[in-house]
């Protein structure tokens, strides 16, 4: 009788963006998701990576070894005693086994450390540290990744998200484990190529069931239709990193060596072809101001301020939309949804009776480099001092959100959603959670590039807009100040690349 297989299971995933002013700290992941042990695989949550892990190892009568599953909303970088405590949890879990077969960790792939620009990798080369040369290490990454030379060099191989908006997490920890288990049992010696394609784009346009996108994994799945690819994964990697090794990336993990050279390096020159495809067209409020006075949506007009995700890293605290509604006359005649993060006046808000009159300072109070603070006066309609939703299935389903203090302060027909923690906001179970039905308003202002399109395309598919606005994620690319990343890079250079 063979012994059964053990494998290691972990997960620390979070995006940073470098642009943001709002850095991670452990909080962050307390406040989101932190688990360690058994409880980390308690509740059998159906949409994340380790569920589609667990599924694969109770079909093949693999042990699973749990060690820590931590993430956190997207922020600046990550300060250097989080990572490190978040890193030493990891390693100590691990130190706990005596004996196991493989490694599997769910990761982003674009974390940045204050002191570092590969925190993933950082994970990683630890990791294989303790374990030893010889442990197979698979790693799952989100589509948004930026694959660096560590990271390759330390995994023996790489399946990302075939989804964005993303919605196949399980299934990319299923694949994963599969193709774990078939390198422990040496059923297969898979070989991995990595090609760096030097350009960025905006993120709004990595909706892979439109075009350039649904082309390109059309592509990218005939090698893993023919047999030939294990896992094929194209990591259009999130732009708002100013680090030295940004670009995106082809990875390719075959059966055999020179057609997985081939494969990888067809799809980064097909990626490159479609460069130019990937621009998007934006509106600033006024457009979305004439857009409701024409009344002719089918529903509530959804536009994102993009550039203040905090999906993207970004701290959620910009006004600059409220501000041109306000100016606009906006609220006078149409009901607005809107959210922000502001600590000060969120406390404030959530301690005041519902039905009072207030005068609050809201905006800007991190980014103030994108924008100043605007005096309000408003009417408390809704108070909590621990707001919470779940996420429906187009985000992490069954993960709480936790925006801390909350309150909704009514402005004329304007109702903005103030929190003292960031998070997602790109599902329409924020605004219910408070009392508030986007289907009744005329315009629901979300802050996420493209996530929300899973949920909020139910709602309208026909009118949802991205607005030009300043902020740390902004889809205006040639707004920020690249200071480290390669160059030359699209788009600020162009016709270099594969001549």
């Amino acid at each position: 009788m063979s012994k059964k297989m053990n494998i290691i299971v972990g997960a620390l995933l979070q995006e940073s963006n470098t642009f943001s002013s709002s850095l991670s700290d452990i909080e962050g992941f307390y406040n989101y998701f932190y688990r360690e042990g058994n409880d980390m695989l308690a509740d059998g949550n159906p949409a994340n990576e380790l569920s589609g892990v667990v599924r694969a190892a109770n079909e093949t009568d693999v042990n699973v070894l749990p060690t820590v599953a931590a993430q956190a909303c997207s922020a600046g970088p990550i300060k250097r005693e989080a990572l490190d405590r978040l890193k030493q949890a990891l390693l100590d879990r691990i130190e706990a086994y005596p004996e196991y077969d493989g490694v599997l960790l769910s990761m982003h792939g674009a974390w940045v450390a204050e002191d570092v620009d590969d925190a993933d990798g950082e994970i990683l080369l630890a990791v294989r540290k303790k374990v030893g040369p010889d442990v197979p290490i698979v790693v799952t990454l989100d589509s948004h990744a930026n694959v660096t030379q560590t990271i390759v060099e330390q995994a023996d191989a790489i399946v990302g998200y075939r989804t964005f908006p993303h919605v196949d997490y399980a299934e990319t920890g299923y694949r994963a484990a599969k193709l774990l288990f078939s390198i422990v049992r040496n059923e297969l010696k898979p070989h991995m190529r990595v090609v760096k394609v030097p350009m960025i784009v905006p993120a709004e346009a990595h909706v892979t069931y439109e075009n350039p996108m649904r082309d390109l994994w059309q592509e990218a799945m005939k090698g893993e239709s023919s047999g030939d690819s294990l896992a094929t994964s194209l990591f259009i990697v999130q732009p708002w990193l100013d680090v030295a090794e940004l670009g995106c990336s082809i990875v390719v993990v075959g059966r055999d060596a020179e057609w997985t050279k081939r494969e990888a390096q067809r799809l980064s020159e097909l990626l490159w072809d479609k460069r130019k495809q990937f621009d998007i067209g934006l509106k600033n409020v006024k457009d979305i101001a004439k857009l409701l006075e024409a009344g002719k949506s089918e529903g509530p007009i959804i536009a994102s301020d993009s550039a203040d995700s905090p999906g993207a890293g970004s701290p959620g605290d910009s006004n600059a939309v409220l501000r041109q509604l306000l100016e606009l006359g906006v609220g006078e005649r149409f009901t607005c949804l809107m959210s922000m993060v502001d600590v000060s006046a969120a406390r404030q808000a959530a301690t005041s009776e519902v039905g009072s009159t207030v005068k609050l300072t809201v905006g800007h109070s991190m980014s103030a480099e994108f924008g100043k603070p605007l005096e309000i006066e408003g009417v408390i309609a809704y108070t909590s001092l621990s707001g919470t939703f779940a996420f429906g299935g187009g985000t992490v389903a069954n993960m709480i959100a936790n925006m801390g203090h909350c309150a909704v302060v009514r402005i004329g027909r304007i109702h903005v959603l103030l929190m003292e923690y960031p998070t997602f906001t790109g599902d329409p179970a924020m605004y219910r959670s408070v009392g508030l039905e986007p289907l009744d308003a005329d315009l629901v202002l979300v802050k996420s590039a493209a996530q929300f399109r899973a949920e909020y395309e139910q709602i309208n598919h026909s009118d949802i807009y991205i607005l030009d606005t300043p902020g740390a994620s902004t889809a205006n690319l040639a707004s920020l100040v690249y200071a480290r990343a390669p160059r030359p890079l699209y788009p600020f250079e162009d016709d270099f690349w594969m001549k």
